[in-house]
């Protein structure tokens, strides 16, 4: 059994109503300490859940039960169920809520399980013998059922960015995802259907109408993510976002009373970097505010315990195992305070930032503004007019622009390769091996052949793309602080607030030379003019450099016995050698993080005791 297992991350399964299932009750990979009952009385869901709340509500023999941060008003919802006659109908009843909770329903005998739009909160699948079972975890539903790794997935990994929809799927044979924004619908048979839920809302609001909506979902959200709660903490880097979630809540926390909002500052080892400014700014203009500062001398580098990181079991890579030391750090300040929730403003830049590619959408329909907007991205970052007039020509599908992914993986874009197309072009290192290199081509390919963007446009697609990469990357930091005793919560990436940005008109939402104006207009009630002057933003590559540096001795021997090199993924060589010279230009463009992290967690899958190895599954009876 590997150290994590039993770790304090919260994880339910859910299991069809029939004797067959109620024995696998018997063989989970944690120990529930809830149990929901199908109205037959055998087990529905089962879950531990340390630091999310389990909401259950029944209307006859139809139930609901949400699994979130906070409470909810649990007559509306009763009264709203009993009125339902078809699962589909708890669409306009979930769309009402903070959009941050698991949701999972019988009516009628039928289930709907989902997450969130977001894919915050996700929904895997996989049948053990002819027992369907769903959870929110991959790795549990694998570990369940001894999944193998899924060499082909693995490898996609290896690439910097995944395209979708090669981004949703698992790293394991027969463990599926559901796509966010969509529903499991389960009938008796065990039969399964996937249904769309959400859509992406129409971009028709004036900035003046969208900014408010923005702010009560906001604040709702903060809200929800502190009701109950006794002291929270917040990421304070100085940035606007953690800046506007800092204040929410400690707005909150005047209202509500109890101890000041625990607000923490990383100092940064770069001198150029002035969040550490801004954050003492905030400060002062909001003095209620419980400041800590981490010293840059006491916040690990990148690549710091890559032992220790190799022992998390996460549902898919990430580089958040290569970041844990550096994130522990904070978290375990707030926790060792006697935080309950670490507020985090990630999401903010998603949701507020705005590719150039969203003035590629404007062309049809505000084409002078459009043009104007293209021109001020090509002279910000100084595209040349050739490679811009050939992006703007080269108007292709979606399933074509995916197609050519599989034939041109090579050097990395820079911020000088215009940005107005599908995605940035796909890169796989040169450690890589042909057999790797096949692997990839192939998954493209094939999946080019019958994918669909996530939005008509190639704007609105790839900032989606943004959001659901985002929400990855939470949703892995919130697993190791999880694990550490205290989750890492991040209130931009609530459906109802991604929902209210994205709804504002584009051409006013996302203005070249003006730095988040929506966001400026929704909080200027909320932080002080001061703070909404700011348009410089801290990036960390320095410490990301000295990371290499620093740990190059531990990322040499990573390679001596690499369990991607075993897999014929990587060649172990060539990257001991590049590792043994940390200047290297080829390790600048972060692959190697990316490709560490897929080491990392590759070890962690590789040495978990599955279940039929067990001798010890806890049991519920």
């Amino acid at each position: 059994m590997t150290k994590a297992l039993g770790g304090s991350i919260d994880r339910f399964i859910m299991l069809p109503d029939h004797k067959a299932a109620s024995a696998v009750a018997g063989c989970l990979p944690f120990r529930p300490t809830h149990l929901v009952p199908h109205p037959s009385g055998r087990p529905w869901i089962l879950a531990d859940l340390p630091h999310s709340r389990l909401t259950d509500i029944r209307s006859g023999a139809d139930a609901l039960v949400l699994i979130g941060p906070g409470p909810v008003e649990l007559d509306p919802l009763r009264t709203a169920l009993g009125r339902c006659r078809d699962i589909a109908e708890l669409d306009r009843v979930l769309a009402r809520l903070p959009g941050v909770f698991h949701a999972l329903a019988t009516v009628g005998g039928t289930i709907r399980v989902q997450g969130t739009a977001s894919g915050l909160r996700q929904i895997y699948r996989t049948r053990h013998g002819e027992t369907l079972l769903v959870g929110d975890r991959a790795q549990t539903l694998a570990e369940l059922v001894g999944a193998p790794v899924d060499e082909a997935a693995l490898a996609l990994r290896l690439l910097e960015p995944v395209p979708h929809p090669l981004g949703e799927r698992t790293a394991w044979h027969g463990i599926a995802p559901t796509p966010p924004g969509s529903y499991l619908r389960i009938d008796a048979r065990q039969a399964v259907a996937v249904r769309r839920w959400w859509e992406l809302p129409s971009p028709t609001r004036p900035v003046a109408d969208g900014a408010g909506p923005v702010y009560e979902a906001m604040e709702s959200s903060v809200r929800l993510h502190m009701t109950g709660r006794g002291m929270v903490s917040t990421e304070l880097s100085g940035g606007f976002d953690s800046t506007t979630v800092s204040y929410l809540a400690q707005r909150e926390r005047t209202r509500q009373g109890g101890p000041a909002v625990l607000a923490i500052t990383a100092d940064s080892r770069d001198p150029l970097d002035d969040d550490s400014d801004w954050a003492a700014r905030a400060i002062q203009l909001n003095p209620a505010l419980d400041h800590r500062i981490l010293p840059a001398e006491r916040l690990p580098l990148a690549y710091t315990d890559l032992v220790g990181a190799a022992t998390e079991r996460l549902d898919e890579p990430s580089i958040a195992l290569v970041q844990r030391s550096r994130v522990l750090a904070v978290t375990e300040l707030a926790r060792r305070a006697g935080s309950q929730v670490h507020l985090t403003g990630h999401g903010g830049d998603h949701l507020f930032v705005g590719l150039p590619t969203l003035a590629l959408d404007l062309l049809r329909t505000h084409p002078w503004a459009a043009v104007r907007r293209i021109a001020a991205y090509r002279g910000m970052f100084g595209w040349s007019w050739p490679d811009t007039a050939r992006q703007l020509a080269r108007r292709r599908s979606y399933r074509r622009w995916l197609a050519r992914c599989a034939v041109s993986c090579g050097p990395a874009a820079d911020w000088r390769t215009p940005l107005l197309t599908w995605g940035v072009p796909t890169t796989l290192p040169d450690w890589v091996t042909p057999y790797a290199v096949n692997l990839v081509h192939g998954e493209i390919g094939r999946a080019a052949a019958t994918a669909h963007p996530l939005a008509p446009t190639p704007g609105r697609h790839l900032e989606l793309d943004g959001i659901r990469d985002g929400a990855r990357l939470v949703r892995a930091l919130a697993d190791l602080t999880g694990r550490a005793g205290l989750p890492i919560s991040a209130p931009f990436l609530d459906d109802r607030v991604i929902e209210a940005a994205l709804s504002v008109r584009i051409e006013e939402r996302v203005q070249p030379h003006v730095y988040k104006p929506l966001l400026q207009r929704a909080m200027a009630d909320v932080l002080p003019r001061q703070l909404l002057t700011r348009t410089t933003k801290g990036v960390g590559d320095l410490d990301l450099a000295l990371g290499v540096r620093e740990h190059a001795t531990d990322l040499v021997g990573l390679w001596k016995d690499s369990h991607l090199a075993a897999r014929g993924l990587v060649d172990a060589d060539r990257l001991t050698a590049l590792c043994g010279q940390p200047d290297a230009p080829q390790l600048d463009d972060g692959a190697l993080l990316t490709t560490v992290a897929c080491e990392l967690w590759l070890r962690a899958v590789d040495s978990t005791t599955t279940l039929q190895e067990r001798t010890d599954a806890p049991s519920l009876t």
